[in-house]
């Protein structure tokens, strides 16, 4: 189970060995300082990408804005780091996003669309300019289901596109 758990983490991150704990921790510290009460939200989510892309881990973290003229709308602005991966028998190295958008919520389910960048052109995303796209269902005020795609809708080849599905924890 540990090996499984390092495994996700290393999957992550292309640095050595004392890189990778050095940014996870700078994360943990972050996420703890982000914990406070305020008007904005900050979301930090971990899951699995899913798919024909194969799977791999998946880590970001969301800074969300209400409207305050359209209760329920939210503006976006975040990052996802996704993990290595294999696909069509190659290996895929790990990339990472910045996303942005605006998000609708009706009780309990809510659903966003934005522009995304990716890092890495590779054989999922064949262009650095990708639209986001996602579905997130509340369980509570704290925790929510985070289902989530970037691709460039067929714009580039290959367009196969990431998927994750997330546990997201709101930080505040």
């Amino acid at each position: 189970m540990l090996s499984s758990i390092t495994q996700w983490f290393r999957s992550l991150l292309g640095n050595n060995k004392a890189a990778t704990i050095g940014i996870f921790a700078f994360i943990l510290v972050l996420c703890l300082l982000f914990n406070r009460c305020n008007a904005a939200e900050i979301d930090v989510f971990a899951g699995s990408s899913f798919g024909t892309e194969g799977t791999g881990a998946v880590l970001g973290l969301d800074y969300h804005q209400p409207v305050k003229a359209n209760p329920g709308v939210d503006l976006y602005a975040g990052t996802e780091l996704w993990g290595s991966t294999r696909y069509e028998g190659q290996y895929v190295f790990n990339n990472w996003d910045w996303h942005a958008g605006i998000e609708a919520c009706k009780g309990k389910l809510c659903a966003r669309i934005g522009p995304a960048y990716v890092q890495r052109v590779d054989a999922i995303n064949g262009a650095h300019t990708n639209f986001n796209l996602g579905l997130l269902y509340e369980f509570t005020d704290r925790f929510r289901l985070n289902l989530g795609h970037i691709s460039d809708a067929g714009t580039s080849n290959p367009n196969v596109g990431r998927q994750f599905l997330a546990v997201s924890y709101r930080l505040q």
